[in-house]
């Protein structure tokens, strides 16, 4: 066993060791005999070492790969934070979608948002739902990126 786990956790080897011994000392006596005496018992403890090391929600993956503190708070992006970036350049599409006529505000909307069987962000899909041609669909979506990036770059200085 302490081979296996040297093979697999190298530097967390004893870590991985000690963390599949209170794995089986938390099993029923019975559960370990029954799994020793079938013959299968070197199989258990490879598959429980393996899901110990390698699976995302265990006690090995939460105690010894991330442990508490290993990251500097300071250093930490707050994942709540909105992007300004991003939020500039929604407004910067809303800016130029705004001056446009309908019929390209409606396959904005379409390719923004997706509808009734339209996937969002997919031209194939709007343009097997209304029937125009999935170029005509590319040129429009492109000319407002287009479009939309040139006003971005014209205010980006006061971001």
């Amino acid at each position: 066993m302490r081979e296996l786990c040297v093979k697999i956790g190298k530097d967390l080897a004893s870590d991985l060791y000690q963390e599949l011994f209170l794995i089986l000392c938390e099993k029923d006596h019975v559960w370990i005999e029954e799994k020793y005496n079938s013959g299968y018992w070197e199989g258990y403890i490879i598959k429980i070492t393996m899901n110990q090391f390698y699976g995302r929600r265990t006690r090995f993956e939460k105690y010894y790969h991330q442990p508490i503190g290993l990251y500097e708070v300071d250093e930490m992006e707050d994942e709540n934070t909105i992007d300004i970036r991003t939020e500039f350049m929604n407004l910067a599409i809303a800016a130029v979608v705004k001056d446009l006529d309908w019929y390209q505000r409606k396959i904005w909307k379409l390719y923004s948002e997706g509808g009734e069987n339209i996937k969002a962000r997919s031209c194939r899909s709007i343009s097997r739902a209304t029937g125009i041609s999935r170029h005509e669909i590319l040129r429009v979506v492109n000319n407002i990126k287009e479009k939309a990036n040139k006003w971005y770059e014209q205010y980006e200085r006061f971001i």
